[in-house]
């Protein structure tokens, strides 16, 4: 018997190694552990020295995680589960979003989309990989990359319902989804349905704290002199004229603001009941009209197929439709009218403003909806020693946001002017003089189609290895068509952008101890990479890189990469809509306070394209013997980044940034911030350099249980004897298809039946250098000593989880240094505070208890778990020179909804025993021989 892939498309010819015979176990002891979702145990498979699935190249991961430590984390998906090991996955210099590069059994994919909902039970192992194995598959090599081996054979109906709560209250979460997957071989399947909803949040829910900042608005009213003009004498630091004379005798003191009286409401009011709370505004901060979290509904509709085509190629059509929609409070619409001083029911010898608020919430609402409708393919196979990969896909996306613009209120202000005899301006407002005002609409609408063609493999054979080469081909069409409509004014934008692509890798291999090559270097490999991007409005983009992958000793492997590339900004950052929100609360560095203003957001079409010089030195260390209980990994990471025409979101306006932008921000004739264009701009150069450095670290504990090793997950069968293969240098981790029994990333084989498993991990992130130069010409800007867009230091992140016997802990915790961000002078620096946080995940399943599930059979597959997000309900803290918090930095707006607790119950449905494979019988435990003839 020879080991061998069942069904796997390798037309290559194949490296076969004796399989290890099976051991035979005794009969499996009650209350053992076996999971009836998973194929039965195959023979360790390998192809080419290296296991099932492995990918392309010579580098190691930097982390392979077993079945074993994958379900410790009690991820419902794979989307869920990349999302717990964050800190893992953190790249320092994407051009994109960040998202790793994600594999399956060692192959493209046609997008994130077809695999974000497989159940974490298919998955035999997860390799994570660093930035430079992305160019072996055609993308850019500033991406980490994340494969997934899926086990043989697996089915199951995965259904999960959610509740989650902030316990603060005021908020409330639901989610239920639905996951059908089955694999057979290179043939698998996928639907799956979300549907989840989440309630609003209001300030009024929160410590939410609101003074008059701007115009003073109020449900009852306030009356204020008239705007005073410029250096007018008479002004005062209101920004108003004194309201009466006849007022400022009574109240002995100029009196520019007084808030109406109740009684003014039901008759004419007197002036000394406007003389009783002269200078105390009525204040309405609005925080029972104003949302600090939107309601939100979201559905999703998703489903994947792939099938072999022919002996060695095999093709995969995904396709999906989301669908959100969001609803946002902004607050209550304000009413301004000048009152005459001939008015009936005014008591003032002179004309007043008077500011109210209308009662109709309705008409100062934000909805978004957006739908996105995706269809896309992969096909791959081998030529010989060669891999081919074409993918393709189409994108439809729209989004419609209806942003409300208050009331007009012209026939009020009129009857109010006319001083009409039966209208009281300090009463209730007839609804027939207020019509709602047309509100600001916002659409777009993109199409987005590509398709590229990857082909990896050896061009020659040098004494140290295989030269291996990645070509890719790809073009991209895509079209964005939006329209804004604010007060009335219509803008209409389009792009459409069309790109094509050549992209080319090298990898040389140098010095190869096994092959005595150079033995005294150990194996050393370098690489080189170029692509030239043609994007029609933006011209020529090139992209240079080099790189080495060095491990002197076997414990030990260097990654060293340089790159310089070019890119234009995304058509969204272009061409976006333009959105205005009013009554934002914006901090005002050159006023030092928080007002209530108008923020512009939307895409900028005058962005310029950025050019990138990126230098990463890597080190990774297995310190430990290959079978040693315990597996550790340590890594560090340095980083240097220089990115000249850099785009970034505008940042908070600071002195700096105000100099630098003055056309962005607009105050009014007395210096206060109207509002503020945050579209988004380019930086003449950013330069940064980091370290990242961190260990992982696993090991399982408790004594085994006896009847021999079982693999996780799998129900009998014993390990193959002797060390597995693809464990030497150069092997993407070894081992095989046992699950559990993989011995990648340091040869750690996971915990034995009744044996528990402890893994940690902690990485932090030092930043060495932060610093931009907004406009040639100006200083220098030092984001890590107080510049705008300050930012911590220093970041911790901590993971620690324990698991035995289906019950399990997983805690998830970081830390981040406080810092500063300088005022327009010293005494109004604003001091962030450093912040903690810790999130707790238990889970258990109710499979692994034998004694339930004779009692009550339906549990088989169930799983209950409690995550409590925000443990401890810290939030940083803000504060100025004399202590004192600004209202636009509460902790409840920087992290409004706070710790939340969330329950769930998941169902995975599936066979009643292992899976077999057609035309295969399970393995028949042989007779023992009879006992010889007593002599």
């Amino acid at each position: 018997m020879t080991a061998a892939i069942e069904g796997a498309p390798e037309a290559a010819p194949v490296q076969q190694q004796p399989a290890a015979q099976v051991q035979q176990t005794p009969q499996q002891p009650a209350g053992a552990e076996v999971d009836p979702y998973a194929a039965e145990v195959d023979a360790v498979e390998v192809v080419a020295g290296k296991p099932r699935g492995a990918v392309e190249g010579d580098v190691k991961p930097d982390l392979t995680l077993n079945a074993a430590q994958i379900r410790a984390y009690s991820a419902g998906s794979i989307s869920e589960l990349m999302a717990f090991l964050e800190p893992q996955l953190r790249t320092s210099s994407s051009r994109g979003d960040g998202q790793p590069v994600v594999l399956i059994n060692g192959r493209r994919t046609s997008g994130f989309q077809e695999v974000r909902d497989i159940p974490p039970e298919a998955i035999e192992r997860m390799e994570i990989l660093p930035e430079a194995v992305s160019l072996t598959y055609g993308y850019r090599a500033d991406q980490r990359v994340v494969n997934f081996v899926l086990r043989r054979r697996f089915r199951a109906l995965t259904n999960e319902a959610g509740l989650k709560g902030a316990t603060a209250g005021g908020r409330t979460s639901a989610d239920l989804q639905s996951t059908l997957f089955r694999v057979q071989g290179d043939q698998r399947w996928l639907f799956n349905g979300k549907l989840s909803h989440d309630t609003p949040l209001f300030e009024t829910e929160r410590d939410i704290v609101r003074t008059p900042s701007g115009q003073p608005y109020d449900l009852t009213g306030n009356v204020t002199g008239l705007r005073a003009p410029a250096n007018d004498p008479n002004s005062t630091l209101t920004g108003f004229l004194p309201i009466d004379p006849a007022l400022t005798a009574l109240v002995g003191a100029p009196v520019t603001i007084t808030p109406v009286p109740a009684s003014a409401a039901l008759g004419a009011p007197s002036l000394a009941d406007f003389a009783a709370d002269a200078g105390l505004p009525a204040v309405d901060d609005l925080t029972s009209w104003r949302s600090l979290a939107p309601e939100n509904t979201t559905a999703s509709l998703t489903g994947a197929v792939t099938r072999p085509l022919g002996k060695s190629s095999m093709a995969t059509i995904t396709g999906g439709f989301d669908d959100t929609s969001t609803l946002s409070y902004l607050g209550l619409p304000g009413i301004r009218v000048v009152v005459p001083d001939g008015n009936p029911f005014s008591p003032f010898t002179q004309d007043v403003q008077l500011f109210r608020y209308a009662d109709d919430y309705v008409s100062m609402t934000r909805k978004v909806d957006t739908q996105k409708a995706t269809v896309t393919a992969a096909a791959n196979g081998r030529i010989k020693d060669w891999r081919w990969t074409a993918t393709g896909g189409y994108v439809y996306s729209t989004s419609e946001t209806t942003t409300g613009r208050g009331l007009d209120a012209s026939a009020f202000a009129a009857g109010v002017a006319a001083g009409d005899p039966t209208l009281n301006p300090f009463g209730n407002i007839p609804s027939q003089l207020l019509a709602r005002t047309s509100p600001d609409t916002a659409h777009s609408t993109s199409n987005n189609a590509n398709g590229e063609v990857v082909l990896v493999g050896t061009l020659l054979r040098a004494p140290a290895g295989k030269v291996s080469t990645t070509f890719k081909a790809g073009a991209n069409t895509q079209n964005q068509d939006s329209r804004s409509t604010r007060a009335g004014l219509v803008v209409d934008r389009d792009i459409s952008r069309t790109s094509g692509d050549l992209q080319a890798s090298i990898s040389v291999p140098i010095a190869n101890r096994a092959q005595g090559v150079l033995p005294f270097l150990g194996d050393l490999s370098v690489n080189f990479n170029g692509q030239y991007e043609e994007v029609s409005d933006f011209g020529g983009l090139t992209t240079l890189g080099a790189g080495a992958n060095w491990t002197p000793i076997d414990p030990v492997s260097f990654i060293l990469s340089y790159s310089d590339d070019q890119g234009a900004p995304s058509a969204s950052q272009l061409n976006d809509p333009i959105l205005s929100t009013p009554n934002v609360s914006i901090f005002d560095f050159k006023n030092n306070r928080t007002v209530l203003a108008t923020r512009i957001e939307g895409g900028n079409p005058n962005l310029l394209s950025d050019s990138r010089q990126v230098v990463r030195l890597g080190v990774n260390i297995r310190p430990l013997p290959r079978d040693a209980k315990t597996n550790l990994q340590i890594n560090a990471n340095y980083t240097a980044t220089r990115v000249d025409d850099s785009t970034n979101n505008f940042p908070a306006i600071t002195a700096d940034i105000e100099q630098a932008f003055p056309d962005r921000i607009r105050r009014d004739a007395d210096g206060n911030l109207i509002s503020v264009d945050s579209r988004p701009v380019n930086y003449a150069k950013t330069e940064q350099q980091q370290v990242r450095w961190g260990f992982n670290l696993s090991r399982p504990f408790g004594q085994p249980r006896p009847g021999g090793f079982q693999f996780p997950g799998r129900g009998g069968g014993g390990p193959p004897p002797g060390p597995p293969p693809g464990g030497g240098p150069g092997a993407s981790g070894g081992g095989g298809g046992g699950g559990g029994g993989f011995r990648g990333g340091g040869g750690f084989r996971g915990p034995r039946p009744g044996q528990g498993q402890f893994q940690v991990s902690l990485y932090h992130t030092w930043k060495l250098r932060d610093e931009i130069t907004i406009r040639d010409g100006l200083p220098i800007i030092d984001r890590l000593n107080g510049g705008s867009g300050a930012s911590p230091e220093h970041e911790v992140q901590l993971q620690a989880g324990v698991s035995k016997s289906g019950m399990g802990a997983f805690l998830n915790g970081s830390w981040r240094s406080g810092y500063r961000l300088n005022g327009a002078s010293a005494d109004k620096d604003l001091f962030f505070g450093d912040l903690s946080t810790v999130s707790l995940n238990l889970f258990a399943d109710l499979s692994a208890r034998p004694d339930l599930l004779r009692a009550h059979p339906w549990l088989r597959g169930a799983r209950v778990q409690l995550q409590a997000q925000n443990l401890f309900d810290t939030r940083q803290d803000v504060h100025d020179r004399l202590g004192l918090t600004p209202q636009a930095y509460q902790p409840d707006y920087r992290d409004p909804i706070g710790r939340t607790v969330r329950i769930s119950f998941r169902k995975l449905i599936g066979p009643a025993r292992p899976v077999q494979p057609p035309g295969r019988r399970p393995p028949a435990v042989p007779t023992p021989p009879p006992a010889p003839p007593p002599r």
